[in-house]
């Protein structure tokens, strides 16, 4: 299989359990590019196990931060090997005989796949990643149980919001939201129109979420914290 297959794979998640780095080797791919895109930003797998941030430290030198939020471990390289097959930009950072594997294609910035491998080679990770870490994920509700907002993400990385007034039973779907962050929290806006749905978290309360709802003149028409503790 060749890069350019692999790549392809990579960007649109695709499992490849039996790919070595050997793989991942070809001419094309070997000389430093001229025009390269470097991604920047905070990803998370949809299962929001694995963080992982690329950006640019004091020194000017681009930089890898990855955490586990299950177990808290964290690691940080920089100066990676770039190159580039087709559409794809490849970054690999070295961990002594590890190698940490970024393939980003600038036509899907807000993704990237991650691929570590073993010292012999082997893929020991591999997974897609999508920008926004922070997401929060499940059902969420007020106290009178009046709204109710489902937010998750899809198989193909949409975002999405589901909303429903379980006084009426009206719905609403909304997906891929302008996002960012502002020290703890993080804000995730979703578009219906000319209105607009705020979604705020702090991952340090993670059953909690509040709900702003503008109106086209940016009034406030909803102001709602909603817990994730009622089935619906």
């Amino acid at each position: 299989m060749n890069i350019k297959a692999l790549a392809l794979a990579s960007v649109i998640g695709l499992s490849a359990p039996a790919i070595t780095e050997a793989a991942f080797t070809s001419n094309s791919a070997s000389a430093m590019p001229t025009d390269f895109v470097r991604p920047v930003g905070t990803f998370a797998d949809i299962s929001q196990e694995w963080e992982v941030r690329l950006f640019y430290n004091e020194f000017g030198a681009y930089s890898y931060e990855a955490v586990n939020t299950k177990n808290g471990s964290s690691l940080t390289l920089k100066n990676p090997e770039v190159s580039r097959e087709e559409q794809a930009y490849i970054y690999t950072f070295k961990n002594g005989k590890y190698r940490y594997r970024v393939i980003y294609n600038a036509s899907n910035p807000g993704a990237i796949a991650l691929y570590v491998f073993s010292p012999s080679g082997k893929v020991i990770l591999n997974r897609q990643m999508f920008e926004g870490y922070g997401r929060p994920q499940g059902m969420f509700t007020d106290d009178n149980q009046e709204w109710a907002v489902n937010l998750f993400a899809t198989e193909s990385g949409d975002y999405t919001y589901e909303g429903k007034n379980l006084k009426t039973g009206s719905k609403i779907n909304l997906k891929n939201p302008k996002s960012w962050r502002e020290e703890q929290a993080y804000f995730y806006v979703f578009k219906n129109g000319n209105y607009r749905y705020q979604v705020s978290y702090n991952p340090a309360d993670k059953r909690k979420i509040t709900l702003f709802v503008y109106d086209p003149n940016g009034n406030i028409i909803l102001d709602r914290e909603l817990t994730q503790e009622f089935d619906i």
